[in-house]
């Protein structure tokens, strides 16, 4: 599949001179290299059967090598070639995985949707992809995928359905079962070691991450395992400290970039075990765990959020628990205080989908302060200047917009959002191949980045600006809230003022009063403080674990409406 991007051999240059490191392996090559060093060692697990020991699913290093072998064999056979698009859409399981490791060695294009999608934007998703190939489940969460993939596959009569299912479950007429690819019989009719043969370029298109949320059609983003993997992901794993004797826990989605992130990149590159939780349940972590003696928990931060502001987190038995990775969204500093006070260790990473997780802690010598509060230092290979509204790069101490450069290849069939996201017209063209983040930073001397909130979510309040996560930061820690949002609300006056949109602790019901006493007893500037509060049973979150500030701006104006105070 053949597609003008935004890509130039300028741009490896470029991350050469930043310093980003590339390398001649595909994923499948650091499968190979696992197999042959860590055979026998347990390397991925999941509990798509159930979360009961004996129903967890195991494979080996050497299991996983020779299985991936044997599905590349099975798609050559039914005609899947180089360039050719496999769309999964599936909840964590192995053989998500599998699918990246598997189009990684015959060049061909990997997308995987989040399994909440709608109806809709799904089968817009396969109008725009015209996929050869799909891996999906029976159905999710009453989403009747069969139903829906085969309404899809009538306006696209070359694209095969496999069907993943579990032990006794069979599959209407039409479809076809995963476990067909993994039937080996296959390896009679290829010569030994024919998988060797083929030979991918790491700058090929791999992987194609949707980078919207589950309303509306999500846009694609292009990415190679040079600009993904190479000056990306082997940065997070060797700042953060990751090795071959970890063992980790996905507990958010595996679609999208930061579910490729943690659950595949970082472990494959360290040869680490993994168990991909399918469905995410707080006590079966824990029990998880203390069980298995896991040594990671990640990625979303939001499901995070709530394993450490559960009871339970001070119930189990986590001496083994050694580091919590997360990305995708900031993280309330009373959460990262509970971590760190258990001697576990919080690591982020900031960054976008389109050009990856551009920085990261330096956890030798790091303060409590940068672990609190930092996003972190740009890794190799990036540069990520922050500018001011005449596009001029600041210096440390100065607010302004983050903007993000990396090798990049730009959206799927998206022109306009093309030069939406990476052309120059705010400032001038100085700036052209940047992605503009719409994020708010400020860089400290000791280099580093510290993300104030976004520029839409930024509180105009007189003429004074109002930071949301200055604010969330302070409250998260007042002891009646379990979760907070600082949004903006109409001021026929003011223009806007701040709401606190609040998940209470079990038990409490707080009120304004609680927390404008609280801010005045840390000396936090009055105009900061929030003027309403809202509470709510749980935050609405993005399937990349984001509050959704839009709805809640939308829920709290219409209270406002029905209290008469708009």
């Amino acid at each position: 599949m053949l597609e003008k991007t935004l890509f130039s051999y300028d741009q490896v240059k470029k991350s050469k001179e930043l310093g980003g490191r590339h390398f001649d392996w595909v994923q499948w090559d650091l499968v190979k290299r696992n197999a042959q060093l860590y055979g026998n060692r347990e390397a991925l697990a999941d509990t798509f059967f159930g979360t009961d020991p004996q129903q967890i699913r195991r494979k080996t290093w050497i299991q996983v090598f020779n299985e991936i072998n044997v599905v590349i064999l099975n798609l050559l056979r039914l005609g899947l070639r180089k360039g050719g698009l496999v769309l999964s859409h599936l909840p964590n399981c192995i053989e998500s995985a599998y699918l990246d490791y598997v189009t990684s060695k015959m060049g061909c294009w990997h997308c995987g949707l989040n399994v909440d999608l709608g109806k809709a934007e799904t089968l817009g998703l396969l109008k725009k992809l015209e996929p050869d190939m799909v891996v999906i489940v029976p159905s999710w969460r009453n989403r009747d995928f069969l139903a829906w993939y085969r309404e899809g596959q009538s306006n696209l009569p070359q694209m095969k359905i496999f069907v993943l299912t579990v032990p006794g479950e069979d599959v209407p007429d039409g479809f076809h079962k995963f476990s067909e690819l993994l039937n080996a019989e296959v390896l009679e009719y290829f010569p030994q070691n024919f998988v060797e043969v083929l030979k991918t370029d790491p700058l090929d298109i791999h992987e194609l991450l949707p980078t919207a949320g589950t309303t509306g059609i999500p846009k694609i983003s292009l990415r190679t395992t040079m600009d993904w993997f190479h000056v990306h992901s082997v940065c997070i794993v060797e700042r953060s400290g990751q090795t071959v004797y970890d063992s980790r826990i996905v507990i958010g989605p595996m679609s999208g970039g930061a579910g490729r992130l943690w659950g595949v990149h970082t472990p494959l590159y360290t040869g680490g075990k993994t168990i991909y939780l399918t469905e995410f349940n707080e006590e079966d972590v824990f029990r998880l765990t203390e069980e298995e003696k896991l040594t990671i928990w990640t990625w979303n931060p939001a499901l995070i959020t709530r394993l450490v502001s559960s009871s339970l987190f001070e119930k189990y038995d986590l001496s083994t628990l050694r580091l919590v990775l997360y990305s995708g969204a900031p993280m309330a500093a009373e959460v990262i205080s509970k971590i760190v006070d258990r001697g576990i260790t919080p690591y982020v990473v900031y960054g976008t989908s389109e050009v990856g997780g551009c920085m990261g802690p330096v956890l030798p010598g790091i303060t409590r302060e940068h672990i609190l509060s930092a996003a972190g230092v740009p890794f190799e290979g990036f540069d990520v200047p922050i500018v001011d509204a005449d596009g001029n790069r600041l210096p440390p101490g100065e607010v302004g917009e983050i903007l993000i450069w990396n090798i990049h290849h730009g959206y799927f069939k998206a022109p306009e959002d093309n030069r939406a996201t990476y052309g120059d017209e705010e400032y001038g063209g100085r700036w052209e191949g940047y992605q503009h983040t719409g994020d708010l930073g400020i860089y400290d001397e000791k280099g580093y980045l510290r993300v104030v909130g976004r520029k839409k979510d930024m509180i105009l309040r007189g003429g004074q600006n109002i930071f949301p996560k200055e604010v969330e930061d302070v409250l998260s820690k007042h002891p009646k809230v379990r979760d907070i949002a600082i949004v903006a609300m109409p001021d026929k006056i003011l223009g806007e003022r701040a709401c606190a949109v609040v998940v209470p602790k079990e038990g409490e019901k707080p009120v304004l009063e609680d927390f404008t006493t609280f801010l005045a007893g840390l000396n936090i500037a009055k105009f900061k403080w929030p003027e309403r509060v809202e509470l709510i049973d749980e935050m609405p979150l993005g399937p990349g674990g984001k509050i959704q500030k839009g709805k809640l701006k939308q829920m709290v104006e219409e209270r406002m409406d029905r209290d008469g105070k708009a």
